[in-house]
């Protein structure tokens, strides 16, 4: 049953790795696709029904871990399309989450924080701007992209401006005019000299700047902002005649809310002096619809300012639950290894005192063996001392068996016992009782006591060696180590 779900579970790992592995290579082609069609063709991608499959698909622990760029990426690219429909708030909310995920191209980091900052210049919070814009700045000169380097110095310029930052600002804008980007670089910089002037209330030099700025923009469109500075500069010096054709060129060439209600603000100052109240009517009623434009796309960023502000004073704000899960799978780590390590070290332990305890019991055994050797020694001493002080020499009755048997058998009993277990003839009964005991005995004196000569002692004991199965030499020996006696 156990090996059954082994299987069973193996088996289902496999099929997520499988899967993961097919969901991951498919988020990583959207991404790619992304990519190319944002590097070659210059537009966001807006397959967001895509984007949403590589954020679900990769938005978890593994996700965040090990492809990190790729969803960093998604997020952005879906920014991008919330801010394209004027959805700010929610784009704000994953361009904030591209920037946690830190992708690995500083470019894209780049265009996070300029995203990011871009929110906060449109609603007028050039500080907080300024903190995403120095990011951006930073990550685009780690890439090595020149183009938006130079851009973003021209940004963050503009930002110390409105703070009137006039040092930081001017040193910024040195910096900038090394770059040589295109004319459309070239215009923006003259632009932001003339900002860097207007703030400064030093509007003739202001105004040089913004209208040569006017001749390095490839259309009508892209001079819109000029168009409105200069405009702006010669309501401040009270010459509207001066500012109407700007105006109204603003209008007849822009759709940008900003722009607009600041034109017909100028047509109606102009239409007050003319004294013409139907045409007063007529750009009051317009700048208000341009007004309610820009109100509602001021209140979609607007939304976005303490999502902003809360992400820069906590970046991260769930952190801790992940290292407090990143500590729990550690500790359990560590907890388990310990626990093998000690169950390993206990056995090993165990083993060897196993094995110290069968080496102690073999020794002791050896010892016991030894002592009882010597004991049952010291016994047959004792008995043999017994017999020999009784009778210093063999009795002459003691020839024959069944007498020498009846008189040592107190003595010797056991030891008879497994004598007569050999099957010897009585003679040679004899021979090996009285060969045991007087054992010290020259053998001419024994074969007296036997009533037989020397050499019949050693054919006798050679006869009874070999029914017994050992050499005559042994026969002794083998005699002492019979039986224990009692």
């Amino acid at each position: 049953m156990k090996l059954d779900i082994r299987i069973i579970s193996f088996c289902l790992l496999q099929v997520w790795l499988y899967s993961s592995c097919t969901n991951w290579q498919e988020a990583k082609n959207v991404i790619s696709t992304a990519d190319s069609i944002n590097q070659t063709e210059h537009v966001i991608y807006d397959d967001t029904m895509a984007l949403s499959k590589v954020i679900h698909c990769l938005d978890n622990l593994f996700g965040r871990m090990l492809m990190s760029s790729t969803l960093g990426k998604a997020y952005y690219y879906m920014g991008r399309n919330f801010s394209m429909s004027n959805r700010i708030a929610e784009a704000a909310d994953y361009y904030i989450e591209a920037d946690r995920l830190q992708i690995a191209d500083p470019l894209y980091r780049g265009r996070v924080n300029s995203c990011l900052g871009y929110i906060c210049a449109q609603n007028n919070n050039d500080s907080l701007a300024l903190i995403f814009y120095d990011r951006a700045c930073n990550d685009f000169q780690e890439s090595g992209d020149e183009w938006y380097y130079a851009q973003m110095l021209l940004d963050c310029s503009e930002r110390h401006i409105n703070l009137h930052k006039y040092c930081v600002a001017d040193s910024l804008l040195s910096v900038a005019k090394s770059y040589h980007i295109d004319s459309a670089y070239y215009a923006r910089y003259l632009e932001t000299i003339g900002l860097y002037f207007y703030k400064q209330q030093q509007y003739d030099s202001a105004l040089v700047y913004f209208q040569r700025g006017l001749n390095y923009w490839q259309s009508e469109q892209d001079r819109c902002f000029s168009y409105m500075k200069i405009m702006q500069v010669y309501l401040d010096i009270k010459k509207i005649i001066y500012a109407t054709p700007y105006a109204q060129s603003i209008i007849k060439q822009s759709n940008n809310p900003n722009y607009l209600v600041n034109a017909y603000y100028c047509l109606m100052q102009d239409a007050k002096e003319k004294n013409d109240t139907k045409l007063l009517s007529y750009y009051s009623h317009a700048r208000t619809d341009a007004q309610r434009l820009l109100l509602n796309y001021a209140t979609n960023s607007a939304e976005a300012m303490p999502q902003l502000e809360r992400y820069l004073i906590n970046p991260h704000p769930f952190r801790w639950a992940w290292l407090t899960i990143t500590c729990f799978i550690i500790l359990c780590i560590l907890l388990i290894t310990t626990i093998s390590i000690y169950r390993k070290i206990t056995t090993i332990q165990l083993n060897v005192s196993n094995e110290q305890i069968i080496s102690l019991s073999a020794h002791i055994k050896k010892q016991k063996n030894e002592l009882d050797k010597h004991s049952e020694k010291h016994y047959h001493d004792k008995r043999l001392h017994k017999i020999r002080r009784k009778a210093p020499k063999p009795l002459p009755q003691w020839n024959e068996y069944d007498q020498l048997k009846k008189d040592l058998n107190p003595y010797l009993h056991n030891w008879l016992i497994e004598l007569e277990k050999l099957r010897l003839t009585n003679r040679e009964n004899v021979f090996c009782v009285l060969s045991f005991i007087y054992s010290h005995m020259p053998t001419d004196e024994l074969a007296n006591h036997l009533c037989i000569t020397k050499e019949s002692v050693l054919v006798c004991k050679t006869r009874i060696a070999k029914k017994i199965g050992i050499t005559s030499a042994q026969l002794s020996v083998f005699l002492q180590n019979l039986t224990n006696l009692e």
